[in-house]
C-alpha cells in the first residue's frame, strides 16, 4: 500500500469519523438544556478531570511499554519512543475505522519501515492484544457476577449485549492464544494460504510459497522464545492490568470532577466494565453511538445532580476523544522517527 493511498484513505475514514461524531454530539444534546449542560460544564473541577486524562493516556502508555517489550524480545532494539508510535498509530487507526481493522495494518506498516519483519511485528500485536482480552476478562468475569447477583441491573438490550461480548471475548482469547502457541493450527492455516496460492494465477508460486514459510518459521521462533521465557508474557500481562484498571476507572475521576458521591468506586467500575462489555466488539468506529447510549443508560442511577448529556460528554471526552487526539498529534510527530533496530539472530535462542 502506497503513503499516498494510505494517506487518502485515512482522510477519507477521518471525514466519516467526524460526521459520525458531530450526529452523536447531536443526539445526546437533543431535548435537553443546552445552557444547563454548559452550566455543569463549567463547574467541572480541572483537577479531577486532568488527573482522569492521565489515567486515560495511560492506555497509550501501556500498550506502548508492552509492543517494546515483546519485540525486544524477538531481538529488535525498539526503543521506548518506537514503542509508543506503534501505540499511536494502532489507537488512531483503529479507532476511525469500522470494527477496528486499519489499527494494526497501520502499526505493521510503521513497524516494516523500521525494519521489523511482518511475523514479528504480528507476533508483538497478536501476544499483545491477547495480555489486554485476557486482562479484561477478569474484570468483566466479576461483572458477570454482579449481574446474576442482581447488583447491576441493565435494561434487556444492554444485557444482552453485555453477554454476547463476554461470550465472543472468550472466543476471541481463545483463538488468539491458539494462534499464538498452537502449533498444528498455524500448520493448517499456511496449509490454507499454500492451496489459496495454487487456485490463483499467481506469478512465481514458488517463491511466494517460500516467502510464507519462512515469515512462519520467523513468527514460531518467536513465539517459542516468548514461551521459553514466561516471565516477558507476565510482564506484559501486568501492564496490561494496570492498562484496564486505570481505563475503566475513568468514569468514577468523572463523578469526583462533577461532584457526584451517589455511587462507589466499585460499583462504577462494574458498570464501566459492562458498557466496555456490551460495546467492545460492536462494528462502529470508536464505538461511537452505542458508548454514548450504554453510558446515558447503565450510569443514570450515578449521575443524579448533573444532566446525563454533561456527565457524557465529560466521560466520553476523556475516555475516548483525548486519546484520539493526543494519538493524532503524536502520530504525526513520531511519524517518522525511527530506531536502528534490525532481526538479530535468533536460531541461537537469544533475545
Amino acid at each position: 500500500m502506497s503513503d499516498h493511498l494510505s494517506v487518502q484513505k485515512a482522510a477519507r475514514y477521518g471525514v466519516v469519523f467526524l460526521v459520525v461524531a458531530a450526529a452523536v454530539c447531536f443526539l445526546v444534546l437533543k431535548g435537553t438544556d443546552v445552557r444547563i449542560v454548559w452550566e455543569a460544564l463549567s463547574k467541572t473541577s480541572l483537577t479531577f478531570l486532568a488527573v482522569g486524562i492521565l489515567m486515560a493516556e495511560f492506555f497509550h502508555l501501556a500498550e506502548g511499554i508492552n509492543l517494546r517489550i515483546l519485540l525486544c524480545s524477538c531481538g529488535y532494539p525498539v526503543t521506548f519512543w518506537q514503542g509508543m508510535k506503534y501505540a499511536y498509530i494502532g489507537f488512531f487507526f483503529s479507532s476511525i475505522t469500522p470494527s477496528s481493522t486499519g489499527g494494526q495494518p497501520a502499526q505493521l506498516y510503521a513497524m516494516k519501515k523500521d525494519g521489523i519483519e511482518i511475523a514479528h511485528g504480528t507476533l508483538a500485536l497478536i501476544g499483545e492484544l491477547a495480555s489486554f482480552q485476557i486482562a479484561v476478562f477478569f474484570m468483566e468475569f466479576m461483572a458477570v457476577m454482579a449481574l446474576v447477583s442482581g447488583k447491576v441491573t441493565p435494561s434487556v438490550e444492554l444485557l444482552v449485549l453485555a453477554v454476547l461480548g463476554f461470550l465472543l471475548n472468550i472466543l476471541f482469547i481463545t483463538g488468539l492464544l491458539s494462534v499464538l502457541f498452537c502449533h498444528r493450527l498455524k500448520e493448517k492455516i499456511l496449509g490454507f494460504l499454500y492451496g489459496g496460492i495454487d487456485r490463483f494465477p499467481v506469478k512465481n508460486k514458488d517463491k511466494w510459497k517460500e516467502r510464507l514459510e519462512g515469515a512462519f518459521h520467523d513468527f514460531q521462533i518467536c513465539a517459542d522464545l516468548i514461551k521459553k521465557k514466561p516471565q516477558v508474557m507476565g510482564q506484559v500481562f501486568l501492564v496490561s492490568v494496570c492498562q484496564v484498571i486505570c481505563w475503566f476507572s475513568i468514569p468514577y475521576l468523572v463523578c469526583l470532577a462533577m461532584g457526584e458521591n451517589a455511587a462507589g468506586y466499585f460499583q462504577v467500575f462494574l458498570l464501566q466494565t459492562v458498557l466496555f462489555m456490551t460495546t467492545a466488539l460492536l462494528p462502529f468506529p470508536g464505538a461511537a453511538g452505542i458508548s454514548e447510549y450504554a453510558f446515558m443508560k447503565l450510569f443514570s442511577g450515578v449521575f443524579v445532580k448533573n444532566p446525563m448529556a454533561a456527565a457524557t460528554l465529560v466521560n466520553r471526552g476523556i475516555s475516548f476523544y483525548s486519546l484520539l487526539a493526543v494519538s493524532a498529534v503524536m502520530m504525526i510527530i513520531l511519524w517518522k522517527y525511527k530506531g536502528d533496530g534490525k532481526c538479530r539472530n535468533l536460531s541461537d535462542g537469544s533475545s
